[in-house]
């Protein structure tokens, strides 16, 4: 068969006898990739966040015993609560106290992690301030999976 006077089979610029195969196998990796990557997406879940975080204490009341200008609260105990939106509660939340010059019974900054039922308990707080002004102790909530953190402020009291 000839066309402007060449021959189809040695006419190379512009053949297509290859283009539905290679077109057929482009919509088959492209479909079968697709499949593989939504696949993967499917487990896939939207990350949690946090709905509340809940103190026993609205108040910490630091007080002045000796006379040196020096206020502490020695053995407090504080319990906070986490819980998402829905009110249920969040375990495993890394749970940290920091300000009004915080620390554990052993001297070192507080931490613990969340039960079961979202609670974080700390026995035997020590707080200290050498002035009479308010401060807060402030209560920050992480969780990995979470992708915010929560915080809230609890007021520090001299008197």
């Amino acid at each position: 068969m000839n066309i402007n006077g060449k021959k189809l089979s040695s006419n190379r610029d512009g053949g297509i006898e290859g283009l539905p195969l290679q077109l057929l196998i482009i919509v088959l990796v492209a479909g079968v990739g697709s499949a593989i990557i939504m696949g993967w997406m499917g487990g896939l879940e939207a990350p949690g966040t946090f709905g509340s975080v809940q103190s026993s204490a609205n108040e910490v009341l630091l007080s002045d015993d000796d006379g040196d200008g020096v206020y502490t609260s020695d053995g407090l105990d504080l319990v906070i609560t986490v819980l998402d939106p829905d009110g249920d509660p969040i375990s495993g939340a890394s749970v940290t106290l920091e300000g009004a010059g915080v620390q554990s019974s052993d001297g070192k900054r507080p931490h613990a992690v969340t039960d079961e039922g979202g609670r974080a308990s700390f026995e035997g707080l020590v707080l200290e301030r050498t002035s009479t002004s308010v401060g807060f102790l402030t209560v920050t909530v992480a969780k990995s999976g979470i992708t915010s953190t929560r915080s809230i402020s609890i007021p520090v009291v001299c008197e």
